[in-house]
């Protein structure tokens, strides 16, 4: 029978896929941000968690069991059992987060980018900057007025209700902006730093995603 064999095979034999999710988290661990195809970055989401976890833990069965799995140990060691383990201490889990960016030309297969969230170079906390400094080149002090109503507005008000019916006020930014701040354990003015910053510069520069879709 079939029966509680649930994981993508990824038409690879058992010994191919494990030596292919070793490489691609590995490579995660190291950049912070990869792109693969969606259904090995789903497969590898569950297994960054794990390692994740594992540095969390710090002990010494931990670095241990990292170490057994991971590749590239001299880079992704300390970085999984110090900075990652700082920056995720409070979180419970979700560590990673997957963008569908599309099929990819040739042979249609659906590509993802796969992230260790509230990094450096978020994506979600870069797209939600850039749309707050253009709403802010179209009326300053705009970012404070926002901050205030998605921190203090109650959860059951429409967006139309809030901040004058903006477009931008929308569900996804109302659920966003408090995690943003919480996070990066920002004040209104360190939000507004960020924002004019972008203002000033044009946007800031992605940083290179490297692909691993030929893993």
């Amino acid at each position: 029978m079939h029966h509680g064999k649930h994981f993508r095979r990824l038409n690879r034999t058992a010994s191919h896929r494990k030596s292919m999710l070793r490489n691609l988290v590995t490579q995660l661990i190291q950049h912070d941000r990869i792109k693969t195809t969606l259904p090995k970055a789903q497969e590898l989401k569950a297994i960054a968690d794990q390692m994740i976890t594992l540095g969390k833990r710090g002990d010494l069965h931990a670095k241990v069991q990292a170490a057994s799995f991971l590749r590239e140990h001299e880079t992704t060691l300390p970085k999984l059992f110090g900075p990652l383990a700082e920056r995720f201490k409070s979180r419970k889990g979700g560590y990673t987060r997957i963008h569908k960016m599309g099929n990819r030309f040739g042979d249609n297969a659906p590509v993802a980018v796969i992230e260790l969230i509230d990094g450096p170079g978020d994506l979600k906390n870069q797209m939600l900057f850039k749309a707050l400094a253009r709403r802010e080149n179209k009326k300053a002090g705009s970012i404070a007025e926002l901050v205030k109503d998605t921190t203090d507005a109650p959860s059951s008000a429409s967006p139309t209700s809030v901040a004058g019916g903006s477009s931008l006020y929308n569900k996804t930014l109302r659920r966003h902006l408090p995690k943003v701040l919480t996070s990066n354990k920002w004040e209104l003015a360190d939000l507004e730093a960020k924002i004019r910053s972008l203002s000033i510069s044009g946007g800031e520069t992605s940083r290179k995603i490297v692909s691993a879709t030929k893993a």
